[in-house]
């Protein structure tokens, strides 16, 4: 990291996540000095006290299809990017495999439906008959339907996503720091972040990133409106000869008609770092956890709900009842999520500091438009034109 005590960054990010890594590489492509600072994955979740990440994982959904339109267009435009930053970065991270949003609610598979063709995505709609002649793998309740996004949906690796947006900051000819920030001071004309081991460093603008441990690191008194949710999935491990049985299979989101159970999404076999290979299963909603600052780094060193687990487990058997599974597991994972629904990309009022925040649990996928809009905002006072501030900006909780 440079040496000199009186450099000054244009920004310093925290946060060396899916957000914060995509916002600095916009960063350094739009030409400014920038610091990217957080702490690596710990090696042994269960036994680490410190911060943690939801993006320790290597599967995500990819995928434009949804009956948001907006969830849409930024997922749209981040998955237009992809291959650049693999070329760009020489790691791959992106497997377009296909999308599968199926469902007995005719009104869910209308607006998916309707959402695609606004975009003009490829898709083909699918009933009943066409899914289990297309996937036979899949066992679906009677009556349902599907839109399949066969060109560009598929899933993301988010340890290589992040590992590619911060080989092109290097590449800008800017830093990474890998070190866990404690406080942030406002010092004259610029800010001073001081990291847990005592380094100290200066920049004339901080955007926080850091996801559902950001308020930690924020100073000021005003609570931010955010809601931290946990959330529990299951990897189903598979033996080689099963993966390759499925290795066409897409990822996949199943809408209940249930408003309870909602749903439940699946990725295709993926390899894991311990050179497994699982499908994992997850839930479409996540619960509101009770008291954060007391309980948030406790979950993420836990396996997750085991009644949740339980239920995960029958579902995946269910959609896929004739593949054998050697092993499950479960993990941990906590999302923020706004009142609005969506990000807050924004200036904090007391504190002059950036933030880019709350996820909502949907933006793994479109987290290089997301950077790219708290670039702009940081770059010119406001986000792209093809989007309004107002729907990014911050609230507080009232107290």
């Amino acid at each position: 990291m440079n040496s000199n005590s009186d450099f000054v960054w244009d920004v310093c990010v925290i946060g060396k996540g899916l957000l914060g890594s995509a916002a600095a590489r916009h960063l350094s492509e739009m030409g400014l000095r920038v610091l990217l600072l957080g702490p690596d994955e710990p090696s042994k979740r269960s036994e680490h006290s410190g911060v943690f990440g939801s993006h320790y994982d290597s599967g995500r959904i990819t995928r434009i299809i949804d009956t948001d339109l907006y969830c849409s267009k930024i997922a749209e435009a981040s998955i237009s990017r992809y291959r650049d930053i693999e070329e760009s970065s020489g790691i791959d991270f992106y497997q377009a495999v296909g999308h599968l949003a199926v469902s007995p609610v005719k009104a869910y598979v209308d607006e998916v439906t309707n959402t695609a063709r606004q975009l003009d995505v490829g898709f083909k709609s699918l009933s009943s008959s066409e899914l289990a002649y297309t996937f036979p793998y899949f066992s679906f309740p009677n009556g349902v339907s599907g839109v399949y996004e066969h060109s560009t949906g598929g899933y993301v690796n988010p340890r290589n996503l992040i590992k590619a947006q911060s080989e092109m900051v290097l590449n800008a000819k800017n830093e990474i720091l890998t070190e866990t920030v404690s406080k942030i001071e406002k010092i004259k004309d610029f800010f001073e972040v001081l990291t847990e081991s005592g380094k100290k460093v200066r920049s004339s603008q901080v955007l926080v990133a850091c996801g559902v441990f950001s308020e930690g690191v924020i100073p000021g008194g005003e609570k931010l409106d955010l809601e931290i949710c946990e959330s529990t999935v299951l990897l189903a491990e598979l033996t080689e000869k099963n993966a390759v049985q499925l290795q066409q299979m897409p990822s996949l989101v199943f809408r209940h008609n249930s408003e309870i159970e909602k749903g439940v999404y699946l990725l295709p076999p993926i390899r894991y770092p311990d050179q497994k290979i699982y499908i994992k299963i997850g839930h479409s909603e996540s619960r509101p956890m009770l008291d954060p600052a007391t309980n948030l780094t406790n979950w993420f060193q836990s396996d997750g709900d085991r009644v949740l687990a339980d239920w995960l487990e029958s579902q995946l058997l269910d959609l896929l009842p004739d593949v054998s599974f050697s092993n499950m597991k479960t993990e941990s994972c906590a999302v923020s999520r706004s009142s609005t629904g969506r990000q807050f990309i924004d200036v904090i009022d007391e504190s002059g500091i950036h933030v880019l925040l709350a996820g909502n649990g949907y933006s793994a996928k479109s987290s290089d438009e997301l950077g790219r809009i708290a670039a702009h905002k940081i770059i010119s006072g406001e986000v792209p034109d093809e989007y309004s501030d107002i729907d990014f900006t911050v609230k507080y909780k009232r107290m």
